[in-house]
């Protein structure tokens, strides 16, 4: 099946998708943060629902503050887009590229747990689903498939990735700063 999205698609594309699917998923999430964090009493009063929720106000519960958040991550994420479409077809590295695309794969995991354990919706599941894991999932299969990322650059992507966590972390802590 994805032999036949190689007719449709090609590597370029997809890297210049990075920051479009990016945009829809938070999208999602901007829009519906607050009516999910208004919902909160509605939800499972487990150890893991009232850490999620501390963390959620903590690095920033409303759209706005969710809002600076997103522009921060995108502005890296253009970035590492155009670094990788410009310098790629020269032998350049997907590192960063395939440390955001793990980063992508980890927050749409969390979105299915976080819906599994509130047992509601949660912000960004419905993109994360469709969108997000589909995306990360063909990406990773043309970038195997072009001989771009082996085993080697995936294990030096995963700190990198840790790296990158702290990174946008920087966006949450700029829309609590930003917005109050």
């Amino acid at each position: 099946m994805l032999e036949a999205l190689h007719q449709f698609l090609d590597l370029k594309t997809l890297v210049w998708l990075f920051p479009i699917v990016f945009i829809f998923h938070d999208l999602e999430e901007i829009i519906t943060i607050e009516s999910s964090m208004a919902a909160k009493d509605n939800y499972p009063k487990t150890n893991f629902v009232k850490r999620t929720l501390r963390a959620r106000e903590k690095l920033g519960s409303t759209a706005a503050q969710l809002a600076i958040s997103a522009a921060w991550i995108l502005l890296i994420i253009s970035f590492t887009t155009v670094m990788t479409a410009h310098f790629s077809p020269n032998g350049g590295s997907f590192l960063f590229f395939t440390a955001i695309l793990n980063l992508f794969v980890l927050q749409a995991f969390m979105h299915i747990v976080q819906t599994i354990m509130f047992k509601a919706y949660t912000p960004g599941i419905i993109t994360s689903l469709f969108l997000l894991i589909p995306y990360c999932f063909i990406t990773y299969s043309f970038l195997i498939d072009y001989g771009l990322i082996d085993r080697h650059l995936t294990f030096t992507s995963l700190p990198v990735s840790l790296i990158m966590i702290l990174v946008f972390l920087v966006g949450n802590l700029l829309g609590r700063y930003f917005i109050r």
